[in-house]
């Protein structure tokens, strides 16, 4: 079924959009290739219109373009950017001699929106450092030294801008921080659990430790609360109620000589979580050392003794 226009004539329709996006350090290709000219001119790009979010670049010599005056009016925008032509964009090309800074986004020329959001093309150029080109291959065409010199390129969900690049660069980068803290707490609370059922005055301690051996993951529940899967579920239940275990261990820390207790819970026979609550007005912000467990042996001797 053919649609159609308003006018009776047929009704074009615009391909399915395929983003694609190219990135590379500009050091990493011989001096000159990966300059402002030679990327835009290595692609086939209709007329376009162009919304400039940021503009810091160098004209030749001979160029009578007034930068300053362009990267004014980009500052001017207060973060909305500048809508240019494509021939102020045609002669940025051709008069630049090094782009420093500069994000492009080209919007098809009958498109109204006052934003990108219709962009099927976006050229940035961050820090005389890296190149980032995201295009719409329905849209944009690109020759064999353009794939060269910055492919392979990498399918994409838009067109994306510099800003979201580093919030989800700076979101990786705390999710992978955390998730290493994550493990290396992991580790430290099996090791506290492990001295303190080395030094449980309990009949159940062995069974817990052989119940230790089998947890494979410790994941924060809550505020200084972590649980405790076990892998198999043959590993021997404990007759002990539901709870934390009898005779909690207590911590100092290097400011106080009773910081907290570490409580193990068990819940049907089997460890489930361990929780570290504290006796200090603020709740501390690392785990004990082994060296700061205080156990029931050394209490009931006077050394660390648990004030009210």
């Amino acid at each position: 079924m053919t649609s159609r226009s308003r006018s009776g004539r047929p009704a074009t329709r615009r391909p399915e959009p395929e983003f694609v996006s190219y990135h590379r350090f500009i050091g990493s290709q011989p001096t000159g290739v990966l300059e402002f000219r030679n990327v835009v001119n290595g692609m086939t790009i209709p007329p376009l219109r162009w919304l400039v979010t940021d503009l810091d670049m160098v004209a030749l010599p001979h160029s009578d373009l007034n930068v300053l005056e362009w990267e004014q009016k980009v500052r001017d925008s207060s973060g909305a950017g500048l809508w240019i032509t494509d021939d102020d964009l045609r002669r940025f090309v051709r008069d630049n001699h090094q782009m420093i800074d500069g994000e492009f986004f080209g919007s098809p020329i009958g498109s109204t929106t006052t934003d990108a959001s219709q962009a099927v093309i976006r050229i940035d150029f961050f820090d005389s450092t890296t190149v980032t080109v995201t295009l719409d291959r329905s849209v944009i065409g690109t020759s064999w030294e353009f794939e060269l010199f910055l492919g392979p390129g990498v399918p994409a969900s838009g067109i994306g801008s510099r800003d979201e690049e580093i919030a989800t660069e700076q979101r990786r980068t705390q999710d992978e921080q955390r998730r290493a803290q994550e493990a290396r707490d992991g580790q430290q609370i099996r090791a506290l659990v492990r001295a303190c059922l080395q030094n449980a005055p309990i009949d159940e301690a062995p069974a817990l430790l052989t119940q230790l051996d089998a947890v494979v993951d410790v994941t924060p529940s809550g505020p200084r609360a972590w649980t405790l899967a076990l892998e198999r579920d043959d590993a021997p239940r404990v007759d002990l109620p539901d709870g934390p275990l009898p005779e909690a261990v207590s911590y100092r820390t290097d400011a106080v000589a009773v910081g907290g207790e570490l409580l193990i819970w068990v819940h049907d026979g089997r460890m489930q979580m361990v929780e570290l609550p504290w006796f200090t007005d603020e709740m501390p912000t690392e785990l004990p050392r082994l060296d700061q467990l205080v156990f029931p042996a050394e209490r009931d001797a006077g050394d660390g003794e648990r004030t009210p």
